[in-house]
């Protein structure tokens, strides 16, 4: 769940209401789900702390009941587990979204009574059911920090930029934050073709007035309930929704900038908020009955231990009508994501398990609604999933697999903020790549090759077969070597119609398109290696089955006995689907708890301290097995937990570099548990900062908080046992003179700043030298020298408008690192930098680097620059502008070129050039570009440089910004014949300005 993170939600669609022809049997998941299952909760939890206090002094409250029937835990429907959501609060008001300027990406709301503009209703546009047309503006219209003179207005009352929205699929969060950048005050399955008036647009320069008037919501029947609304744009990117006649119970209101941008906040419009948002804003609505999942995992812990990675919930409750309670609207069911610590499969870190209940373990929560929506069969069709062909056991599959998948994807040159392997709502794989049948919505596809029909090329063959090899990379169950390239289709087409990527897999679809290959090393390029990787991966996890009953009922005979086959038969499919690499472990049984779950690290030659815990004291004595099989460390055989304690300790010695399987097991209804230790040198450490970094100080007088280091790994492990040694700079002094590492791989150190400046503690690993160690600072004004500025590709002094540049120095942040993505941001992590005293865009800051846009517009010649932070600014400071400043980018790790070759998308380290290849050359500082006359929609350079490759010139055939970048610039350059064979020396030369000289690979 992207959850991302983000935070997500999975959804299955089922059968439609009334008045919904939504597509059925597709999935709604995106990242933000976690933040509608809290947002459900908390409202829901506010209503029952109410309720109860009317109710107080006549009757007392109920207490849900938990009972384990066999390995299903029983949870009672009452005190909030399932609950009813948001209803529609918003008739008769008008919403105004304020930029904080006009070309700032940031809003703050507010609500008052409706103002509905009649009189400016404008022309009818031709709008069907499930439509879209483009209409112009009429003036430059801001949004979100970009500047659009086009619209598309969509019949499903909403506005998109960039691209029209005409699927049929759930009107979701999901969709507004994964789509294209949209305007939505109403966003429900609205028919304008049904009504006499229609859906109008109007413009007279000022504004830019769309209103839906008296436009029924979809149904195949008559007397649909029909909604007047419309929305307002103005030339300063004022946003004013007027919600003047509105009768629905279900939509989604709110802007958002689309592509899965910037961060989601979900608000309550009509009680308003003070503060700007720089994302999405939007408020989901319904009526319908929904499991509580947040009441659930909370009720559940108080009969259970927290021994379990992921809660399964299914439910037999239905509502007034006889209804069964769905797991949303149009759900077959959904995932949220609730802790994770891992990287590399485009999924963010975060933990709420706290609030779930789960001090400690719970990962992931599963919603598969009600147990009648599935055949009794595991592994027969579902009905609402017969054109992909899914089970009971591959939707539970699909939905444990929304842990981890799927959210990573090479990334399109010409839109960088688009996911061309992503299909729905950004969480599940495109219908148009080639994902090996993969459970979580993904096709086998066949290339028929170019001699077959254009238009029938690529075939369609199998769907939902298990998790495929790229899954299990990125689930951590399989090296990145033992993942096969694979491709996607861009530009999809069956004649002269588009293939959607977000449709539902299934077998037998033909289509055409360009061809994508895509490698494992294009995803680490642009996600990151799989962190922990699969030598330290955990493989086995605990999941608990939950079913959900009417206050007061036992569950029936038949609806244990079906589950019970679910939860047995899914212990066997997960193993199948993992081509055996992971275990699922569907048993309810105590926690048995290790210091070192699930992985940890062990230094070479040493012994630490582990321990084993229970969840509440021995009533006898508890003996607990241990075994180290593979040689790699040493334990004891067995430790006792005596009775009355829960706690008992015991030594881990690291005898030889490798990674050994730790196992805790007992004789008396504990889990077994199964952990990864690396047993690693000193080499293979590091340092970094957890907290405490940045504080204000004054000297002489110690830091409110210590300063918290880890020791740990490329695997991000924690190592116990390390002892930590500091120095400190300023004359300050700190305490203890060295530390040991915990359990969880910290130290910390308590910190007095002295008078000196700058105030720093470095910290480094017994056995090193200090300087390879890992500095904290005392928050403080921005410092920075004019030679601290310097070309972010060649990091040598001077800059050039339109190129990247960087800062270095002290205190330029006072938050963690943070980077930005398209559009760019003039503030950044509380940091703004200003050129002659205007702020400008900003890629990445943090205390001590600055990575920076310089506006093509800036003036040559003298400058003064200027950083500002919550701490005060630095002083200004005078450079000088040059018309090109030309620097080539290189690897820090190993020096070699930015340079990659022309049509394999690898660098000459990967794949050395041949005298016939063409050299891609990424650099900055190249100077002023113009609208290319031979590449379309392409700008570039007004001169062309001169490249030199080994001391041989290189013939240039194209130089300008790279596609879909800013401040980027690409120059392609053929290798001339007389170039020599080895690591050559390259160089670009702009108007007689050389660059910074870096190595390429040739044959």
């Amino acid at each position: 769940m992207r959850k991302s993170s983000s935070f997500l939600l999975v959804c299955l669609l089922v059968a439609s209401q009334a008045f919904s022809k939504e597509i059925q049997a597709t999935c709604g998941t995106h990242r933000d789900n976690l933040q509608e299952a809290l947002r459900l909760h908390r409202d829901s939890e506010q209503r029952r702390k109410r309720s109860a206090a009317a109710r107080a002094e006549v009757q007392p409250q109920q207490i849900s009941r938990v009972r384990d029937f066999g390995h299903i835990a029983v949870v009672e429907d009452s005190d909030g587990v399932v609950t009813r959501p948001n209803a529609f609060d918003l008739n008769r008001k008008t919403i105004v979204f304020h930029p904080s300027a006009p070309d700032a990406p940031r809003y703050r709301f507010e609500t008052t009574d409706v103002v509905f503009d009649a009189a400016a209703l404008g022309d009818r546009l031709d709008l069907s059911d499930d439509d879209s047309v483009l209409r112009s503006i009429g003036f430059a219209f801001p949004f979100f920090g970009t500047a659009y003179r086009e619209v598309y207005i969509n019949s499903d009352g909403n506005l998109t930029f960039g691209a029209g929205d005409e699927s049929s699929s759930a009107r979701s969060l999901g969709r507004v934050t994964a789509g294209p950048p949209r305007i939505a005050p109403l966003f429900r399955d609205l028919d304008p073709s049904r009504s006499s008036s229609g859906v109008r647009a109007f413009s007279d320069g000022t504004r830019f007035i769309v209103t839906w008037m008296e436009v029924p919501e979809y149904s195949d029947f008559s007397n649909a309930p029909v909604q007047t609304f419309q929305v307002r744009l103005y030339p300063d990117g004022r946003i004013e929704f007027a919600l003047q006649d509105i009768t629905t119970k279900e939509a989604l209101t709110g802007i958002s900038p689309g592509m899965l941008q910037g961060g989601t906040d979900i608000v309550d419009f009509l009680n308003g908020a003070s503060q700007e948002y720089a994302g999405t804003i939007a408020e989901s609505f319904g009526t319908d009955l929904e499991v509580d999942i947040v009441t659930t995992a909370q009720t559940f812990y108080s009969a259970h231990d927290d021994a379990y990675d992921y809660l399964v919930i299914y439910n037999t409750v239905r509502d007034e009508r006889g209804e069964p309670v769905q797991a949303g609207d149009n759900a077959v069911a959904y995932e949220v994501t609730v802790r994770n610590n891992r990287s590399g499969y485009g999924d963010i870190p975060m933990d709420v398990g706290q609030e779930f209940g789960s001090p400690y373990r719970l990962q992931s929560v599963l919603n598969l609604g009600p147990l009648s929506q599935y055949p009794n069969n595991p592994r027969s069709i579902v009905g609402a999933r017969a054109i992909s062909r899914d089970t009971p056991m591959t939707v539970l599959a699909h939905e444990a697999g929304h842990l981890f998948l799927a959210y990573a994807s090479v990334r399109d040159p010409l839109n960088p903020g688009a996911r061309p392997m992503l299909g729905r709502q950004g969480a599940h794989w495109a219908f148009t790549f080639n994902s090996e049948a993969s459970l979580l919505e993904g096709n086998r596809i066949e290339d028929r090759g170019a001699t077959v029909d254009a238009d029938s090329r690529f075939l369609t063959t199998k769907t939902v077969e298990g998790y495929s090899p790229l899954d299990q990379y990125l689930m951590g169950f399989r090296a990145a070597g033992e993942v096969s390239p694979t491709f996607l289709v861009e530009n999809a087409r069956n004649g002269t119609s588009s293939v959607s990527a977000s449709r539902a897999p299934q077998p037998g679809v033909a289509f055409g398109g360009r061809r994508r290959e895509v490698t494992i090393q294009d995803i680490i390029q642009v996600e990151g290696r799989r962190t922990p990787d699969t030598t330290v991966s955990q493989r086995r996890f605990r999941f608990a089955f939950i079913l959900i009953v009417p206050a007061g009922q036992d569950p029936s005979a038949e609806d244990l006995a079906k589950l019970e086959r679910f939860r047995a038969e899914f212990e066997r499919f997960y193993s199948e689907a993992t081509s055996q690499r992971a275990i699922a472990d569907a048993t309810l049984a105590r926690s048995l708890r290790l210091s070192v779950f699930p992985a940890a690290g062990v230094l070479e030659g040493r012994e630490v301290s582990g321990s084993v815990s229970i969840g509440s004291p021995a009533t006898e004595d508890v003996t607990v097995f241990l075994q180290a099989p593979n040689g790699f460390a040493r334990v004891r055989s067995s430790v006792t937990i005596a009775r009355g304690a829960q706690t008992a300790s015991f030594s881990i010695s690291g005898v030889r570099a490798g990674v050994e399987e730790l196992t805790a097991e007992t004789n008396s209804g504990f889990e077994t548990v199964h952990v990864r230790l690396q047993v690693a040198p000193a080499s293979a450490l590091s340092l970094q900062i957890v907290s405490g970094n940045l504080q204000s100080g004054v000297p002489g007088v110690p830091l409110n908080r210590p300063v918290v280091f880890r020791v740990t790994d490329i695997n991000n492990l924690p190592y116990p046992g390390v002892r930590v040694l500091a120095t400190v700079s300023g004359g300050g002094v700190f305490t203890p003179d060295s530390a040991v590492t915990d359990e969880s791989g910290t130290v910390q150190f308590a910190w007095t700043p002295g008078q000196g400046a700058p105030n720093l503690l470095t910290t480094y690993l017994e056995g090193t030298a200090p300087e390879a160690g890992i500095v904290a600072s005392v928050l403080g004004r921005p410092t920075l020298t004019t030679a601290g500025i310097v070309n972010s590709a060649s990091f040598k002094p001077g800059i050039a408008p339109g190129s990247l540049a960087s800062i270095f120095g002290s205190n330029l942040s006072t938050t963690s690192p943070a980077g930005a993505s398209l559009p760019l941001p003039a503030r950044l992590g509380g940091t703004q930098v200003f050129l002659n005293g205007v702020p400008i865009s900003l890629l990445y800051v943090s205390d001590r680097q600055i990575n920076f846009l310089v506006p093509s517009s800036a003036s040559q010649g003298t400058a003064e620059i200027r950083v500002s932070t919550s701490a005060g600014d630095s002083p200004a400071l005078a450079l000088t502008l040059t018309p090109v400043e030309p620097g080539v980018f290189f690897s820090s790790s190993t020096g070699i070129g930015a340079v990659l070759v022309s049509g394999t998308g690898m660098s000459t380290a990967e794949r050395p050039a041949t005298r016939a290849d063409t050299l891609e050359i990424y650099a900055t500082g190249l100077g002023a570009v113009q609208r290319s006359t031979v590449y379309a929609g392409l700008e570039e350079t007004v001169t062309r440089p001169e490249v030199s490759v080994g001391g041989v010139p290189a013939q240039v055939g194209f130089s300008g910004l790279a596609p879909g970048f800013i401040g980027l610039y690409q120059v392609n350059a053929q290798i001339g014949a007389g170039t020599p064979s080895g690591l050559q020396p390259l160089t670009l030369t702009m108007n007689g300005v050389r660059s910074n000289e870096v190595p390429v690979v040739i044959q």
